[in-house]
């Protein structure tokens, strides 16, 4: 049995999992958040959860994770939500605390495709661009059954893609990184893909038009909105459709996978993967290199990341 952390920025998600990807218990706990939280404490609760699937005869620890992450080495750099762990060895500092297991990390994202290519929707295909959409855009690129990372493992990290930055803009750019408040992060570039298809972006364009908070609006709630016929909800989904349609579009022509799967939690909506299809389907009429671009919706949902996490500790250690 493998004991698999999916750690996010607001919660850390953990299983008791066998080699088949089934999951036999699981559970969560709050994410020590960065802005008042240190390592200690993420180890600390990593460790808890240990404590508690400790006598289940583990054989090793898989983890999802943000951030850019050295597989081989067990580095995690950037951290995403989660900056306290940018340039760690996790994996050796979560092993040591851990009872001396074997530890691997991957990218969440990356875990995701991972899931797909396994097990999942991208099963059959010999290559994969699986695209996650939450608080940032991630992604994975699945060739032959593994993850292509990249040089300096950013291949996938579609918050970054510039979409449109002006010649004004230039001035005012800063590095993410330093960003230390949600109000900043809300406020990245504009001309980032991450804030213009994001569900971060989409809930607080719709919080804004509606005189609300940001917390205050879900993607369950934006849906509710849109079915009752609110103007600028239905107006605000399509602009959405249309950048991830477009962007899947130059995607293909870049890489020319066998299939795009759209994951994250808005994707369990029915109508969000099938108005980016349909938008695809329209941008496509451009030219007939198109004609074989297939967009779907991921099979898993919440469980993904474990899933994948899985899978990478596998090819880390036991497919060797």
């Amino acid at each position: 049995m493998y004991l698999v952390y999916d750690i996010g920025g607001t919660y850390i998600k953990h299983g008791l999992m066998n080699e088949q990807g089934e999951i036999f218990k699981k559970g969560k706990v709050p994410t020590p958040a960065f802005h008042e939280k240190t390592v200690a404490d993420f180890i600390d609760a990593i460790g808890g959860i240990y404590d508690t699937y400790r006598n289940d005869a583990l054989q090793g620890i898989a983890m999802s994770l943000p951030g850019q992450i050295d597989v081989e080495r067990g580095i995690v750099y950037g951290g995403g939500a989660l900056p306290y762990l940018d340039g760690l060895n996790v994996a050796d500092i979560v092993s040591e605390r851990c009872g001396g297991l074997k530890v691997a990390l991957e990218n969440d994202a990356k875990c995701a495709a991972l899931a797909e290519s396994w097990i999942g929707n991208a099963k059959d295909a010999k290559s994969a661009c699986v695209i996650v959409i939450g608080t940032g855009i991630g992604g994975g690129l699945i060739i032959d059954g593994r993850v292509h990372h990249g040089q300096d493992m950013i291949a996938g990290e579609l918050s970054f893609w510039i979409d449109n930055i002006s010649l004004e803009d230039l001035g005012k750019l800063r590095p993410i990184e330093k960003l230390k408040k949600r109000e900043e992060f809300l406020e990245l570039p504009k001309g980032l893909w991450n804030n213009r298809a994001s569900v971060m972006n989409l809930r607080r364009d719709v919080a804004e038009h509606k005189g609300l908070d940001y917390e205050e609006v879900s993607g369950e709630l934006i849906y509710q909105w849109a079915a009752q016929g609110d103007a600028y909800v239905n107006e605000t989904l399509n602009r959405m459709y249309l950048s991830l349609a477009k962007q899947l579009c130059n995607l293909y022509i870049v890489f020319a996978p066998e299939v795009f799967l759209i994951g994250g939690g808005i994707s369990a909506q029915p109508m969000f993967v099938e108005g980016v299809r349909q938008y695809a389907k329209q941008l496509g009429k451009i030219s007939q290199v198109f004609r074989n671009m297939k967009v779907e919706r991921c099979k898993f949902m919440n469980d993904s990341n474990m899933i994948g996490a899985l899978k990478n500790y596998f090819q880390k250690y036991e497919e060797q």
